[in-house]
């Protein structure tokens, strides 16, 4: 513990960074260099504490497709073991002579036909626990695609600024004065309108000999 607090020590800036007055309790950076807050959340559950629909949309698209992929391929795995356990022959079209893992393929993939609601009609249920299973999976494929077409409208609708800032801010004359200088600009097909920006400066001051955080809003 010891050379874990030696390490994180060596770690920070001489700077503060923070946001609180104490000047003695550097915590790191209020906002990481990506936008997003640098916070720690305690005292609360971790699900609780998790917004899954910001989630899915805020996530990188190769993760929100992985995640409906893996999701397909697992829920139709599930409902394949369910009809194996009711019994094979209780789904009509599939041959009781084939092996083992031909006929649990078969009925997986009579499964992902159930969850899209597409139907071929090679293989049907046959029973009142296969008939009922098969419904049951149906709805929840339709209540399924549903959840992914609000998802999908999510991520498409969600406004983006697109913006790029210069790595350097500059104090240079401006006006009969100096004035600190950050550039940004819209990187894609997009273009600024009634634009404003609000900057608040952070300063480590003394104060009756103690080092206090003071903020203060820009002109």
């Amino acid at each position: 513990m010891a050379l874990l607090r030696k390490i994180n020590n060596n770690a920070q800036t001489d700077q503060n960074s923070g946001f609180g007055t104490n000047a003695n309790s550097y915590g790191g950076r209020f906002v990481n260099k990506n936008g997003t807050p640098n916070i720690e959340k305690r005292g609360m559950h971790l699900l609780r504490r998790i917004s899954w629909y910001h989630t899915m949309i805020d996530m990188p698209y190769w993760k929100f497709m992985l995640i409906l992929l893996l999701f397909y391929i697992t829920i139709n795995f599930v409902f394949a073991i369910l009809y194996y356990a009711i019994g094979i022959e209780h789904l009509d079209g599939i041959e009781q002579s084939q092996s083992i893992w031909t006929q649990f393929g078969q009925a997986y993939f009579f499964s992902a036909q159930t969850f899209t609601t597409v139907g071929y009609g090679h293989i049907s249920p046959k029973g009142f626990l296969t008939s009922a299973l098969s419904a049951a999976e149906a709805l929840i494929g339709l209540l399924s695609f549903a959840i992914a077409t609000g998802l999908f409208f999510g991520r498409f609708s969600k406004p983006t600024a697109f913006l790029k800032f210069s790595h350097n801010a500059l104090i240079a004359p401006y006006k009969n004065g100096k004035g600190l200088m950050i550039r940004l600009v819209p990187f894609k097909n997009t273009n600024f309108t009634d634009a404003t920006a609000k900057v608040t400066l952070g300063m480590t001051v003394e104060e009756n000999g103690i080092m206090t955080n003071k903020f203060y809003n820009l002109d």
